[in-house]
């Protein structure tokens, strides 16, 4: 679901673009790229677009990266990858690698940072070479998730050295139980309803020594990570795509080099009792789902370099609740839009209940989104603005529109409580917040949930700097370097009640077990105290 076909529009200018630059680029002492039975493949976050494309005998595919971190592409049957033209393990965020193709056949390949060696999971492609008949076909060997436990306990590591060798010898409905220590290793799951569990949150410790890319890599649907810590990974701590049914309980990510715990193009989903720290990017992040059908509750986003949540075009019955984002050197809560990922724009999350303080950005941000509901959070101390809506501006133009701002406590911000940024923005509804300041003024009387509500252009200050500031929002890494690697740890969080003895409950539509009444959310006591105090 998450591959698209490319925008023709799109890659003829860019076609035209290199010709006309190429005489410049011989000058230069470039080397000249030969255009003839070219094609070319966007990395995006965690997909080739398109997945399948076909070429000449002799024919070149351009692999360019479009999207916010680093991705490569290795052939399947080990035959060519973007490593051996490029001399790196890696193609940076902007760098493009032109592969030339000599030989017919079918090229099945991956990216090593977010698909399998096998070519079936997660970020991967083909490439057809010549007159050569090929039709896709379903994965191989595709085992279908269970509800229900088998009652089999894998435990590491007295039967099983490592933790992959355990999780590659496990059954759907199986557990994993791993014992205390430091597993210097990257776990990769691709069979569904495993229980991967730590017989103790902050001493089960995954550790990727600033080496290896992801703590666990899930591709397989109904999976349950619970009760461990993955810390000191290139990219993500816990990363989980292109599933169904996943849930994260009790589980920490510290000081990993893009997210803490990411699920991108997953649906049916629980991240709960969990905390994100330390990362250049956000904490935690849900991109790339509509409709997503994810909770997020009782989480900690803390201390992290870019925000607390970042969600790329995510909506659709996708609730943050209950939450708390705090001491985030950016902001808060960040549902956005992009274009370079799927289901653009953002729209429908339900934020309610949260716990938002001392960001040094916005407390929450709406980027382009619509149809969100955010109501009864305590937003305190935000550097810049309580609570933002903009517009977003990407390879296309994206108004805020309908959004519903209301109940919340918004106080001492550094510039307003509650802003509108941007041309465009319509249908919103600010209400019932208590707030000293807005931007522009009057916002909750012209953009109140009554009756006409007035056009209003917003402050184009914040936009233009915001839309300036966009490639930093996406690409967190070039904005902070190495930093995350030295970011304080936060302290010992509560281990999952029952340990090791807990039930084992396979993670297959976690999403409706879960009971969820957004009416009986409370504010959090923060909020409370400060609402009685003014009435009073």
């Amino acid at each position: 679901a998450a591959a698209r076909s490319p925008d023709k529009a799109g890659t003829t200018m860019m076609r035209a673009y290199v010709v006309a630059f190429l005489p410049v680029l011989t000058l230069l002492g470039c080397r000249q790229v030969d255009l003839s039975g070219s094609s070319f493949v966007t990395m995006a976050d965690n997909t080739f677009s398109p997945r399948q494309i076909r070429v000449p005998v002799g024919g070149h595919v351009h692999f360019r990266n479009w999207g916010g971190i680093i991705h490569n592409a290795r052939a399947v049957d080990s035959s060519w990858s973007t490593d051996a033209v490029s001399g790196r393990a890696e193609v940076k965020v902007g760098e493009w690698v032109d592969l030339k193709f000599t030989k017919p056949g079918v090229y099945h390949y991956f990216c090593s940072f977010h698909g399998t060696p096998d070519g079936q999971n997660g970020m991967v492609g083909t490439v057809v070479v010549g007159d050569v008949a090929y039709s896709p076909t379903e994965k191989t060997g595709a085992l279908e998730p269970v509800e229900t436990a088998t009652g089999v306990t894998r435990h590491v590591p007295q039967e099983y050295p490592s933790i992959q060798t355990a999780v590659d010898a496990a059954a759907p409905g199986d557990m994993v139980l791993v014992s205390e220590g430091i597993y210097k290793e990257e776990v990769i799951v691709t069979t569904p309803s495993i229980t991967l569990r730590g017989v103790d949150r902050n001493a089960v410790i995954l550790d990727g020594e600033f080496e290896r890319a992801n703590g666990v890599a899930v591709y397989a649907d109904g999976v349950a990570l619970e009760n461990m810590t993955a810390q000191n990974y290139k990219l993500n701590g816990f990363f989980i795509t292109g599933v169904t049914g996943y849930r994260g309980s009790y589980i920490t990510a510290i000081n990993n080099g893009d997210y803490g715990i990411y699920a991108f193009d997953s649906y049916n989903g629980l991240l709960e009792h969990s905390l994100g720290s330390g990362s250049p990017d956000a904490g935690f992040y849900v991109g790339g789902c509509y409709p997503c059908k994810t909770i997020l509750d009782q989480v900690i986003g803390e201390g992290n370099l870019g925000g607390g949540y970042s969600g790329t075009n995510a909506g659709g019955e996708l609730y943050i609740i209950n939450s708390i984002w705090r001491k985030n050197y950016g902001g808060g809560i960040a549902p956005n839009t992009f274009d370079v990922e799927p289901h653009a724009p953002q729209r429908e999350n339900v934020i309610v209940g949260n716990l938002v303080h001392d960001n040094g950005g916005n407390g929450i941000t709406i980027d382009g989104g619509s149809k969100n509901l955010v109501i009864r959070n305590y937003v305190a101390n935000s550097r810049r603005n309580g609570i933002m809506v903009q517009a977003a501006k990407d390879r296309n133009y994206y108004p805020a529109t309908d959004n519903t701002i209301k109940d919340n406590v918004v106080i001492g911000s550094g510039r307003a409580d509650l802003a509108m940024s941007g041309v465009g923005n319509i249908g919103n509804c600010f209400t019932g917040n208590t707030h000293r300041i807005t931007i522009p003024w009057g916002l909750e009387i012209l953009q109140g949930c009554r009756g006409a509500r007035m056009p209003v252009v917003g402050d184009l200050n914040s936009y233009l700097g915001s839309t300036m500031g966009r490639k930093s929002l996406f690409r967190p890494r070039d904005r902070f370097g190495d930093e995350y690697k030295t970011m304080p740890h936060p302290e010992p969080q509560p281990t999952m009640p029952g340990g090791a003895s807990a039930p084992v409950t396979p993670a297959v539509k976690p999403f409706e077990k879960f009971p969820i009444d957004v009416d009986k959310i409370q504010m959090p006591k923060p909020a409370t105290n400060v609402v009685a105090a003014r009435r009073n």
